[in-house]
């Protein structure tokens, strides 16, 4: 009798690789390259052809919106919610909570941080959980940023939507419960905290298939294709470091000129 087969294995992803996905395929495809030679001491392979041809938007559908809740103030946080999961790889987050009411669950007390959701092959660390008095539970996202006046795509809307219903996912699996929503809370750090505010994000059987589609989608995409633009471009780590090949603006420094050395060479 013929043993049965073994399900494949997963492609690893993280809510980060859907954010940097979303902006380009191809800077997703040199940061996890660039993360693998941190570890190893070896790059990663980037499945990207050199023949590839860049796209002019991301692949990747956008998320379903709902109904998101602007806020603007400090996080509303009740008297008996607690605080049960903080990412300890993150040395500037705010104070959320008085020391009483930090309850870390005890899966996470030993250096285990990451949340992981086998099912899906996705695992990350959300900045908070918060375990709500009703019993429910809420990841938070931490961003330096202010909160913008409209909440425009262009500042990171659908970016910072992408990771929350992630993370609310990662929260699910790992607590039980599926959470009703997610919150990215924006702390404006650079204006010394005068427009900071949250934005909380529905998550529901719509989003929930969002993202296993989502996933899909990019396990299947064999290409990777760069999206060379001014917005993605600009703050990319892997352009900045000379990486990139199909930027659309580039970082005028030493890894640049290394860069261009070589491609000139080629």
């Amino acid at each position: 009798m013929l043993a049965p087969l073994a399900a494949p294995t997963l492609e690893h992803l993280t809510p980060h690789d859907l954010v940097t996905y979303f902006r380009c395929p191809h800077e997703m495809e040199l940061l996890r390259s660039v993360h693998t030679g941190r570890v190893t001491g070896t790059p990663g392979p980037v499945r990207t052809p050199l023949d590839v041809v860049p796209l002019r938007h991301s692949p990747m559908f956008p998320p379903p919106l709902g109904h998101l809740a602007v806020n603007e103030g400090r996080l509303d946080v009740g008297d008996h919610d607690r605080l049960v999961y903080e990412d300890p790889g993150e040395d500037d987050l705010p104070m959320l909570f008085p020391s009483e009411r930090i309850q870390i669950d005890a899966r996470f007390a030993n250096g285990h941080s990451t949340l992981i959701d086998p099912e899906l092959g996705l695992a990350g660390r959300p900045d908070f959980v918060i375990h709500r008095a009703d019993g429910g539970f809420v990841p938070v996202e931490y961003k330096e940023t202010h909160l913008f006046v409209g909440y425009h795509e262009a500042h990171g809307r659908l970016f910072d939507t992408v990771q929350a219903i992630a993370e609310c996912r990662l929260t699910h699996v790992t607590f039980g419960a599926r959470p009703s929503h997610g919150i990215v809370l924006y702390g404006d750090a650079s204006g010394g905290g005068e427009r900071e505010g949250w934005i909380e994000i529905p998550y529901g059987d719509a989003e929930e298939h969002w993202l296993r589609a989502v996933l899909r989608q990019i396990r299947d995409d064999g290409v990777r294709a760069p999206v060379p633009a001014e917005r993605n471009c600009g703050g990319c780590e892997p352009n900045g470091d000379g990486l990139c090949r199909y930027a659309a603006s580039r970082y005028e420094g030493p890894h640049h000129r290394v860069w261009l050395a070589s491609t000139r060479r080629a």
